[in-house]
């Protein structure tokens, strides 16, 4: 079971500058290695090869999400200033071509990400991934609720839950 202090230093490697978040990221690499290991059942050569494409997929996931945050806060910054709403619809419908895009790319990555990876596995090993990483998922969602961590890019404020 994940630790939720190892959960939380995951989960602010994104936020950390230079050699610190090298360092997190070698750490989420080895827990990914060991648990690629441990509860798929895999070499640790083929363990390597998805931990090196999982890091990639993470990458390109955080680049289109930072870019989704920028989106929504000019959004909110639009439709909560000033202007008629004729003046707003003009002023959002580029950025919301934008969104959708960014959204149907971040689907593109995970569906491009899924196949590289069964294609290193066999169809034991997949389950036994699937499994593993929405454990992994639903522990990390848990620990941010039992630790009141807001979600990137999200206006907190009363009312406000941090959904989206």
């Amino acid at each position: 079971m994940l630790r939720p202090l190892l959960l939380l230093s995951l989960l602010s490697l994104a936020a950390l500058p230079g050699r610190a978040q090298a360092d997190e990221g070698r750490s989420l690499a080895r827990f990914r290695m060991d648990q690629l290991q441990q509860s798929v059942g895999l070499p640790e050569d083929q363990a390597r090869l998805v931990v090196d494409r999982w890091a990639r997929y993470d990458r390109e996931q955080f680049d289109r999400t930072q870019v989704l945050h920028q989106v929504r806060r000019k959004f909110n910054d639009i439709l909560l200033g000033p202007g008629s709403e004729e003046e707003k619809n003009a002023r959002v419908r580029p950025l919301l071509e934008q969104f959708v895009d960014l959204r149907r790319q971040q689907a593109e990555l995970k569906f491009r990400f899924e196949d590289d990876i069964r294609g290193k596995l066999n169809p034991a090993q997949q389950v036994r991934l699937i499994l593993r990483v929405e454990e992994m998922q639903r522990q990390m969602a848990e620990a941010l609720r039992q630790n009141n961590i807001p979600r990137p890019g999200l206006r907190q404020g009363p009312g406000r839950r941090g959904n989206p």
